[in-house]
């Protein structure tokens, strides 16, 4: 009779067996996954940067189309108005006599910041051809605390709306 070896688990197995991952092969792993985890927080902040800019350009367009929207409105009523800004609420309001005509909120991304005008803050004020003797500036800031300056100046259809960059002001464009 032969007899043949056996280990204890009943199979020809080898002495050494291979439990786990290298060394290697660990750093390499792990450098792969910091590479794919650095890109993509680049990416997210990239994306939080665009969509903040892209935010305070639509409010400020909002802010501007509503100016536009209530010169047209006095003219085609043939009526005064004041647009009010309260900053508090965050929202703009056309008024005529005491009757609000109408309102618009801004988003929570952005908030007004302060409103100065040349009359004693009573508003912007418009008169019946559409036209303003009223000048000012709107002071926005966004969630990065970028600060945006909408300036409208006397009698004239021109509103300029401008980035806050160290200590100057910028044209947005």
């Amino acid at each position: 009779m032969i007899f043949k070896c056996r280990n204890l688990e009943g199979n020809f197995k080898s002495k050494f067996v291979r439990r786990g991952f290298t060394l290697i092969e660990m750093i390499l792993v792990l450098s792969i996954m910091g590479i794919i985890g650095g890109a993509s927080v680049v990416s997210v902040r990239y994306y939080n940067t665009m969509k903040n800019k892209v935010d305070a350009d639509y409010s400020c367009n909002v802010i501007v189309s509503f100016i536009n929207n209530s010169k047209m409105y006095c003219r085609e009523n043939s009526c005064s108005g004041v647009i009010k800004f309260d900053v508090q609420r965050n929202e703009i309001k056309l008024v005529r006599d005491t009757n609000m005509v109408s309102k618009q909120i801004l988003s929570n991304k952005i908030t007004m910041e302060r409103v100065i005008w040349n009359n004693e803050n009573k508003g912007f004020l418009i008169e019946k051809d559409g036209y303003s003797d009223t000048s000012g500036s709107i002071y926005l800031k966004d969630n990065n605390l970028n600060e945006y300056k909408i300036t409208i100046r006397v009698a004239s259809k021109f509103i300029e709306i401008k980035m806050k960059v160290g200590s100057n002001y910028v044209s947005v464009k």
